[in-house]
């Protein structure tokens, strides 16, 4: 997804701040774990009269600076032959 669908900036530009729900639709992070990061300070953000504003740039540093997923593949389904 691009800035331009979230934020109204032009394609390519990321704002240097966005609302939460910008910051929930760039990043696909959810509400709850968005309060959290700015709760723990993982996040950085400035109020602006009643809105919160998270600074994008140093949040996505945050997310690359993240450990990578360890996935493990599945296991085969065990067949049913009824």
């Amino acid at each position: 997804m691009n800035s331009a669908t979230v934020s109204g900036a032009p394609v390519g530009v990321t704002p240097k701040y966005g609302s939460i729900d910008t910051w929930c639709a760039l990043t696909g992070m959810g509400r709850r774990a968005t309060y959290d990061a700015l709760g723990h300070g993982h996040l950085k953000a400035v109020k602006v009269g009643a809105r919160t504003l998270i600074n994008i740039e140093k949040g996505l540093a945050w997310i690359e600076a993240q450990p990578p997923a360890v996935i493990r593949p599945m296991k085969p389904r065990k067949s049913s032959n009824n």
